[in-house]
């Protein structure tokens, strides 16, 4: 893996400063950092993710979390804030995926992240592996699902071709993570959680070694 995409694994999706900047003042907060968490009482380590982001007419910038076989979790705590577009639900697990998206106007770039905790050894606190699972840039979707197409939102996703023209698909177990996340970044004012969902959260992670 290049240096460019290991530290996309890590951090998220790499957006030029006029674009971050431009987001900022829209007033849309997306976090795509992960955390390494100490859960004290059990002895474990587990990984957080918060569930952030939403749209604006022009721009939508969106960060979930599904499990590494596409699959919904669990949020372990869901929030509820006043200002729309900000943080909706909170994951603490052992391993997932992180799915991010970026929508300018009918443009869409789009980053699929796996995660997990290395091996525990004893007295040593442990690393996140990351690795890119799909990664696309400059994404197509005619429909306008924040405005006058809205009701198509959730089945959609944008195509995504290489430069020879030929279409790159998604991974398959990933397509209903998609549909979920191309929905988020063009849901204006978003004040609920599209990937995350009510259940049992997973709350044991990986163990400390003795």
């Amino acid at each position: 893996m290049d240096q460019k995409l290991a530290s996309m694994a890590h951090r998220g999706l790499t957006l030029p400063e006029p674009t971050r900047k431009e987001i900022r003042r829209t007033g849309i907060f997306c976090r795509a950092g992960i955390e390494l968490v100490h859960q004290q009482h059990n002895r474990h380590y587990a990984l957080r993710g918060e569930e952030t982001g939403g749209a604006v007419a022009s721009i939508g910038h969106y960060v979930g979390f599904c499990a590494s076989d596409g699959k919904p979790l669990a949020w372990m705590q869901r929030i509820q804030n006043f200002m729309p577009n900000g943080m909706h639900a909170v994951v603490l697990v052992p391993e997932f995926c992180r799915v991010e998206m970026f929508r300018y106007e009918n443009t869409y770039d789009v980053l699929i992240t796996k995660h997990s905790i290395a091996t525990v050894v004893s007295g040593v606190r442990p690393q996140i592996e990351n690795s890119v699972l799909f990664y696309r840039r400059m994404g197509t979707l005619a429909t306008e699902l924040w405005g006058k197409d809205s009701a198509f939102r959730g089945g959609a996703i944008p195509r995504f071709f290489r430069k020879s023209g030929e279409e790159e698909l998604p991974p398959n177990a990933f397509i209903d993570a998609l549909l979920k996340v191309t929905e988020a970044v063009c849901c204006v004012g978003c004040k609920h959680s599209h990937l995350l969902e009510v259940g049992t959260p997973v709350h044991p992670g990986v163990e400390i070694a003795l």
